[in-house]
């Protein structure tokens, strides 16, 4: 255990593989996960609050559909789980599935402990049945709204919840009567496993959703769920603070609440100076917390999510009925709830509006450490692409574009997961930093900072030969502490697209963002220095560029990857190697006693 552990209160106990094959043999199908949370508190008589969290399948049904789910104690979404600023986590999760599993802490920095970070053969391997591991970490420097999920597969669409660290000063802003998470997320009606496995064997696209949901629920624009659908009581004159968490596995939301204004006060878990609006954008993987003001007597209001998606909806199509639940004053009897207007899936001038009102907050509460000079300049496109081999069997051709197999890619690289390698990345790149010799074929850091071949990124499609990447597991080493400027840029190869990209142990700068190509000699100009956004998930604008800037002080192995699930499945991500500093500070800890090995 590390030394930020070490020093805390903490209980545990330990459960037998006798004791959990009798639990195996208790609980529906018997496959389910043991997921234990013991939170030390900090409390000046150093109690330690422990809870309990069992992951199991259990029948779930959804406009009128019932399937098998593995969840979070029996909820959909999980449990949210409550912790206080500088607290350390031990997340004790033991997997007696048949899937091999990771949990993945979203947002959270994870300083020097990148051995928790949750994501498969990257930064560990995955639990094996009958495996257990505990995650060890401190929220530090950081409050609010995270969450966590599962990093396997498309497990996450059912394994999430919220992830709430609650500040020692009190809030920049009024403090709110009621704090209320609010997780939108999907339903299918068949299992999304199904769904991920036939799309890659197939090569093309997915089936889509059968409904959005807000708090697991569709709502009352779908049919046989008005029963069940999420309601909120409000107190007239009462503030509430909405704790909002983009689920989705691949859409970005609007969000709104009838005839009540939003006033947006943190994004991923960072203060912004506050602005109003009725409608708010979420991204897939974001957070934002929000004031609604119970201004009406009586009166049943609706609150809905809709999809945001810039292409053409013939091409890539989505859930066309927006989720929805019901804000309710007393004694509003029986009136009709009033629906709030939402945008256009692809109104993006509304996106833009959004946009440039969000100014991180520099005060007490967040002191803000922009880069104004940059030792490494990278410059990564995003994109789509296809794959040569257009065999699908049983198929005669794939289902993508001209019976090709549809992929992701950065820098025109399809990122290989290593699944059958003898360690996680991490793993090589800790014995690495210690003078152990590791093959170039185990641990390759050739991921170039540009493209090789660079073209009118925005402009005609490129040609066909420009439209297949090479396959490879590459990383980009950075040196600790460098100071790094990162271009993420859309390309027109198939389709312009919103990518929502995540970056796991470190928050970033949004510097700047823009329509078209990325211009080095002119679009620094309007780069904001001052108070940017501070994110840690970031939608690359349809047909633009984004450029983000951080310092590299967090040593580890760390997945950037697109939050649209789909984009993952198809290889649009990579990782960066944070080389280790000097002294003990600036280094990782051995890995865990319990690390899972491949």
């Amino acid at each position: 255990m590390s030394s930020s552990t070490s020093s805390m209160c903490s209980t545990t106990f330990t459960i037998s593989t006798d004791i959990l094959t009798q639990l195996a043999n208790v609980l529906p199908t018997g496959t389910f996960l043991v997921f234990q949370l013991l939170v030390p508190l900090a409390t000046n008589n150093g109690n330690c609050h422990t809870t309990e969290k069992v992951v199991a399948y259990k029948s779930v049904t959804r406009l009128g559909c019932t399937k098998q789910m593995m969840l979070v104690n029996g909820q959909f979404p999980g449990p949210t789980i409550h912790a206080k600023e500088g607290d350390t986590l031990l997340i004790s999760v033991t997997n007696l599935a048949e899937h091999p599993l990771t949990i993945h802490w979203h947002g959270v920095k994870q300083i020097r402990t990148c051995w928790a970070d949750g994501v498969p053969y990257i930064t560990q391997c995955p639990l094996q049945k009958f495996q257990s591991y505990t995650h060890r970490f401190r929220v530090q420097n950081q409050t609010g709204t995270l969450w966590y999920h599962a990093h396997t597969s498309w497990l996450r669409a059912s394994i999430h919840g919220a992830l709430i660290v609650q500040p020692h000063q009190n809030y920049p802003f009024p403090q709110p009567n009621t704090e209320v998470p609010i997780i939108l997320g999907e339903w299918w009606n068949e299992d999304v496993e199904e769904v991920i496995a036939r799309a890659l064997a197939r090569g093309g696209s997915y089936n889509l959703p059968n409904a959005l949901t807000i708090n697991g629920q569709p709502g009352f624009l779908y049919n046989s769920s008005a029963a069940d659908a999420y309601r909120l009581q409000l107190q007239s004159g009462h503030t509430y603070l909405l704790r909002l968490v983009n689920a989705c596995m691949n859409f970005a939301l609007f969000f709104a609440v009838a005839k009540h204004r939003l006033t947006v006060v943190k994004f991923d878990s960072a203060y912004v100076v506050p602005f109003t609006v009725n409608v708010i954008l979420i991204q897939p993987g974001q957070t934002l917390d929000a004031l609604l003001t119970a201004s009406h007597q009586r009166g049943r209001f609706y609150m809905a999510a809709s999809v945001f998606s810039m292409p053409n909806s013939s091409i890539i199509p989505f859930p066309t009925i927006p989720a929805t639940a019901l804000l309710e004053y007393p004694a509003s009897g029986g009136s009709s709830p009033i629906m709030p207007r939402l945008p256009s899936h692809n109104d993006s001038s509304y996106r833009d509006y959004f946009e440039a009102q969000q100014f991180t907050l520099n005060n007490s509460n967040q002191l803000l450490l922009v880069p104004r000079t940059v030792d490494r300049h990278l410059f990564y496109t995003v994109g789509y692409g296809l794959a040569s081999n257009h065999s699908c069997p049983p198929l005669p051709t794939c289902d993508g574009i001209n019976g090709n197999r549809l992929r992701g890619s950065v820098n025109n690289i399809t990122f290989n997961l290593p699944t059958t390698a003898r360690k996680s990345l991490l793993e090589y790149g800790y014995l690495s930093c210690r003078g152990v010799l590791v093959s170039g074929a185990d641990f390759n850091l050739s991921f170039p900072d540009q493209p090789d071949t660079p073209f009118d990124y925005t402009g005609p499609p490129p040609p066909r030969s420009a439209w297949y990447p090479e396959h490879g597991t590459r990383l980009s080493a950075i040196r600790f502490n460098s100071s790094v400027q990162l271009i993420l840029q859309d390309t027109s190869i198939l389709e312009f697209e919103t990518h929502p990209f995540h970056l796991h142990g470190y928050s970033v700068y949004i510097v700047g963002k823009g329509y078209g190509n990325y211009d080095p000699a002119t679009s620094p100009a309007s780069f904001n220095l001052i108070n940017p956004p501070l994110r840690n998930t970031y939608g690359v604008p349809s047909g633009g560029w984004l450029a983000l800037r951080f310092v590299a002080d967090n040593p580890g192995v760390w997945l950037l990857h697109c939050h649209l699930e789909i984009h993952t499945s198809w290889g649009m991500e990579t990782a960066f190697f944070v080389r280790e500093g000097n002294g003990q500070d600036q280094s990782l800890p051995s890995p865990p006693r319990d690390y899972p090995r491949c």
